[in-house]
């Protein structure tokens, strides 16, 4: 039956899906492939674009077989993507002119040291901080450093994008450059008070304005992309992926906040049609349904998080992750701490030159207590950021969502650190639902008063008589943090 399901496509950086839902907001059909990152040098992360393509395309034919449809049932597809990473192509042949420099990448930490005269400008016109993080020194350093890149971008021969714009120049027929207004708010070069590619900021970068997209609603007709021959699927979504995850909790009203615990923990928070004084936090869109017309939230960004739990795995030589919680449970007290700021630290603190350090450790310490401490480690973060989150805006409860949301102990230490209610969706898949929301508001096949009841919890964990205990043991990690400044100069 013709127009019965919505297809997500999830471009992340650890993995790639496709997730295909009905019109109850079910999932019918889904398949994910492991996404491949090199690291060249210290502190730089590629992945291969066409890679990237090739992974999209095969989940969404495996998706799709998974699901036992057509194509052709497809009513329309919304794309959420990994923010930042930054892919130039040559215009003509599609060529990229370099790998995908990925979000997590730190090779631009000397180019953001030149931007600290600039903090005030930047921060008012984007909402951002100078850091390696974000796109615009990734696209600086590939025009200076990539053989005869700025002699074609000054021919207007190239094109940039995030990863949502190269998969619509690969796969939408018409081959349109365009991004939405989330992925444009995470380039250092959109200015988000005026909803425009900001001149200033490009001149600061060196950076020439026809290699930028357009700029649409998250809510748009973005082409159609040729699934196969003869077969195509209107793109009607894109959203970045953590506003995909705040749109798929429903979190539609000022004040409602989720974090995802993924690679890197991300929290935001909708302050509505407030652009938020952001302090140590950053401004961001939060989505946009309508032309020059979004809403704007506060977030905060843990570079290590998922990938923390993973290090100490690897280190311990644990095998799957229900053992190592098993491991911290069985811990003692301990004063003992993990900072993992493997890639420097990202919100509140922005030091991309810290280090990972762990501290405190005694005799006593063993593998339970190293376990525990990476635990910790998240947690620990988390509640760094949402202090901040609360200076800006009240926050009654949080939303949680990712990979790390399955560990019963940090969902229960994340509630006696902030003392709220941490409340885990049912929905595995909640960076997907949010854009193929997006994309079934668009065609008509959800109204926006239908999405709250479509996001139903699994579980609520509540503060308990431990929480004196977690907040004792935040301190020490205060000090600890502390220690990790400044390692790499």
């Amino acid at each position: 039956m013709a127009g019965e399901y919505i297809l997500s496509i999830d471009a992340g950086t650890t993995n790639c899906k496709a997730v295909i839902f009905d019109r109850s907001g079910e999932i019918t059909g889904k398949s994910s492939i492991r996404m491949v990152s090199y690291y060249p040098r210290e502190g730089w992360v590629e992945q291969n674009p066409y890679f990237i393509i090739s992974a999209v395309k095969k989940v969404i034919s495996q998706a799709i077989k998974i699901a036992g449809i057509d194509p052709g049932d497809i009513e329309s597809a919304g794309i959420t993507n990994q923010r930042e990473t930054t892919v130039i192509w040559n215009r003509k042949t599609g060529v990229p002119i370099y790998n995908a420099i990925v979000w997590q990448d730190r090779r631009t930490e000397n180019v953001m040291r030149k931007m600290e005269n600039y903090i005030t400008v930047i921060e008012e016109k984007t909402g951002l901080r100078p850091d390696p993080y974000f796109s615009a020194g990734k696209i600086q350093w590939i025009l200076d450093n990539v053989e005869g890149a700025r002699e074609k971008a000054s021919k207007e021969e190239l094109a940039f994008g995030t990863v949502d714009s190269w998969l619509l120049f690969n796969m939408a027929g018409s081959g349109p450059h365009s991004t939405d207004y989330t992925n444009a708010s995470r380039t250092m070069l959109y200015n988000i008070r005026k909803l425009e590619w900001d001149n200033e900021m490009l001149e600061l970068f060196n950076i020439p304005d026809s290699l930028l997209p357009e700029v649409e609603p998250s809510l748009n007709d973005f082409g159609s992309i040729s699934i196969s021959p003869g077969k195509e699927i209107p793109v009607y979504a894109i959203i970045g992926d953590q506003q995909s995850a705040l749109f798929g909790h429903a979190a539609i009203s000022k004040g409602m906040a989720k974090n995802t615990y993924g690679t890197g923990s991300f929290m935001l928070a909708n302050t509505g049609n407030n652009i938020p004084a952001t302090g140590s936090l950053i401004g961001t869109i939060a989505y946009g349904l309508e032309y020059k017309k979004v809403s704007y939230a506060v977030e905060g960004s843990i570079f290590s998080a998922g990938s923390s739990i993973d290090w100490m795995k690897n280190i311990l030589n644990v095998k799957s992750y229900d053992k190592l919680e098993e491991m911290a449970l069985k811990a003692h007290s301990s004063n003992a701490y993990l900072v993992p700021a493997f890639t420097g630290l990202g919100s509140p603190y922005w030091d991309p030159t810290a280090r990972g350090t762990i501290v405190g450790l005694t005799h006593s310490t063993g593998r339970n207590e190293m376990a525990r401490m990476a635990y910790e480690s998240v947690a620990y973060q988390t509640e760094d950021v949402l202090q901040e989150v609360k200076k800006v805006t009240p926050v009654k409860e949080l939303k949680v969502d990712g990979g790390l949301t399955r560990s019963q102990f940090l969902m229960q230490l994340q509630s006696n650190l902030s003392g709220l209610n941490i409340i885990k969706t049912n929905t595995t898949e909640i960076t997907a639902t949010g854009s193929a929301y997006i994309a079934g508001l668009a065609s008509g096949f959800w109204k926006l008063d239908q999405l709250g009841a479509m996001s139903s919890t699994e579980r609520k964990f509540s503060p308990d008589n431990s929480s004196g205990g977690a907040r004792s043991g935040y301190f020490g990690w205060k000090q600890a943090v502390a220690i990790s400044f400044g390692w790499e100069n």
